[in-house]
């Protein structure tokens, strides 16, 4: 999970850092100095992150209030509209105010993940995680389709220089950037990141479509420097992808990795996530179907906690979500087991329509 939001975030700044640099070309900044550019170009760039951060955090608390006060449990068919609603939400207002959008909805997802999701009936949880990650799988699908078509569908230009130089550049800033905040951020984290899992995360960031698109958006003169920086792009994308991708895993296994994860599962912490594991379905064990009173003997009670968990446990997370009664959880478990064997009946039915055609074929 940590290379996996590494790479999100880092998609993320790479967009607002693009649209830095395109706010400062359109500007006439022949008779601006080099430190007042840089300051320039810091305050676009802090404005526009921390402007979509904001406005997706917003979105995402807006939509966790909404659903906790409006009772859409019996309806999930309104209730998975007003999620897509939401989910898309950030996204519009950030390009339409000039911020990042991806930037926006990124963080309305943490949000919306953290909170929102809690305040939905069981069966929506569940249509939510598989429709947005069948979603997801196929818009991935065909974005590296069209990154590999690419290849052979437009004009290149290669430069053997500019290509290491560019690499080896990627790689620098990568360890620039994440061992020193890995460090950092030991000091704020229970489980520490440890110096294998900072390698891992550097030697696995992973260059995809967001670099490629990038690239092909930029407005740069004359044709040939467009193409230099296209073909160059492609070049780290497979280059991230086949060879650094491609032995991530064994090298994984080579440092022996496997057996600090397998420690770490076996420790007993507090998990606000919707899944303790990405793939499972909605659990009894869930926190949205926590009642109050073992949502405060779970969480409020606990002497391990502190910081920001502790005061998302004590304030936030009651605040922003729905507490359910004994009756509540009766009529969600009655709610998914109908469906349940609603969906069974269909299925050994089959397309015949019903038992009795069957048996007739027989």
């Amino acid at each position: 999970m940590l290379v996996f939001g590494e790479s999100i975030l880092n998609d993320a700044v790479s967009i607002v850092l693009t649209n830095t640099a395109e706010g400062l070309t359109r500007k006439n900044m022949s008779d601006v100095s080099g430190w007042q550019t840089f300051l320039q170009a810091l305050d676009y760039f802090l404005k526009m992150f921390f402007g979509s951060a904001a406005l997706g955090t917003l979105t995402g608390l807006i939509s966790a209030l909404v659903l906790k006060h409006i009772d859409l449990r019996k309806t999930p068919s309104l209730e998975f509209g007003m999620m897509i609603i939401f989910a898309y939400l950030p996204y519009g207002l950030a390009e339409g105010i000039s911020l990042s959008g991806i930037m926006a909805i990124l963080f309305s997802g943490i949000v919306m993940s953290h909170y929102t999701h809690h305040n939905l009936s069981p069966v929506t949880q569940i249509l939510m995680q598989q429709t947005l990650r069948t979603v997801a799988f196929l818009c991935e699908t065909c974005v590296f389709a069209f990154l590999g078509l690419s290849i052979f569908s437009f004009p290149h230009k290669f430069e053997i220089s500019f290509v290491i130089w560019c690499i080896v550049l990627v790689l620098f800033g990568r360890a620039v950037n994440i061992f020193p905040l890995s460090y950092l951020l030991n000091f704020f984290r229970d489980h520490k990141i440890t110096p294998k899992m900072m390698f891992i995360m550097w030697f696995s960031g992973l260059r995809g479509a967001i670099p490629y698109a990038l690239s092909l958006h930029l407005d740069l003169e004359p044709m040939e420097k467009r193409q230099l920086i296209g073909t160059t792009t492609i070049v780290i994308v497979l280059f991230t992808i086949l060879l650094l991708g491609g032995s991530t895993m064994p090298l994984i296994r080579l440092m022996d990795i496997e057996d600090a994860k397998a420690h770490r599962r076996n420790k007993k912490d507090v998990n606000l996530s919707k899944t303790e594991k990405m793939g499972n379905t909605v659990e009894s064990e869930h926190l949205s179907e926590l009642t109050e009173e073992e949502y405060e003997a779970h969480y409020i009670r606990r002497q391990d906690l502190k910081g920001f968990v502790w005061l998302d446990a004590k304030y936030l997370n009651p605040f922003f979500t729905r507490r359910l009664t004994q009756e509540d959880l009766h009529h969600g478990r009655i709610q998914m087991k109908t469906l349940t064997n609603k969906w069974y009946e269909e299925v050994r039915q089959g397309p015949s329509g019903s038992e009795d055609d069957e048996q007739e074929l027989l």
